[in-house]
């Protein structure tokens, strides 16, 4: 699956007009995939549920190393996720997908 060249605006309108249900892929390493239906095909997305952040170890650590932690996401809020929902009412992450290039068609 390659990313593709697709417009925010163009996506936004056709969900809008066509009022489309995301539909849950599949859970994997941190993000949630949806897959919703345009006019264009379908298309899959992720939502990263997690951010990993480096904080510098504690005066008492041996070693010294910097630690990895995994915490909840800030973008989430307080956002439920379905296993279906209006594919309009993911448009922020729709965005953020296009804007990385995570936006994947999948089918016609």
């Amino acid at each position: 699956m390659n990313a593709i060249t697709i417009d925010a605006n163009f996506v936004k309108k056709d969900l809008y007009k066509s009022k489309a249900v995301a539909k849950l892929s599949h859970y994997a390493e941190g993000e949630l995939f949806y897959d919703v239906e345009l006019s264009t095909g379908t298309y899959r997305f992720p939502i990263s549920t997690v951010e990993t952040d480096y904080i510098e170890p504690h005066a008492d650590d041996e070693g010294g190393d910097e630690r990895e932690i995994t915490i909840l996401s800030e973008d989430l809020g307080a956002t439920p996720f379905f296993v279906e929902m209006k594919g309009s009412d993911l448009n922020r992450w729709i965005a953020m997908a296009i804007k990385a290039e995570k936006f994947m068609k999948i089918s016609l």
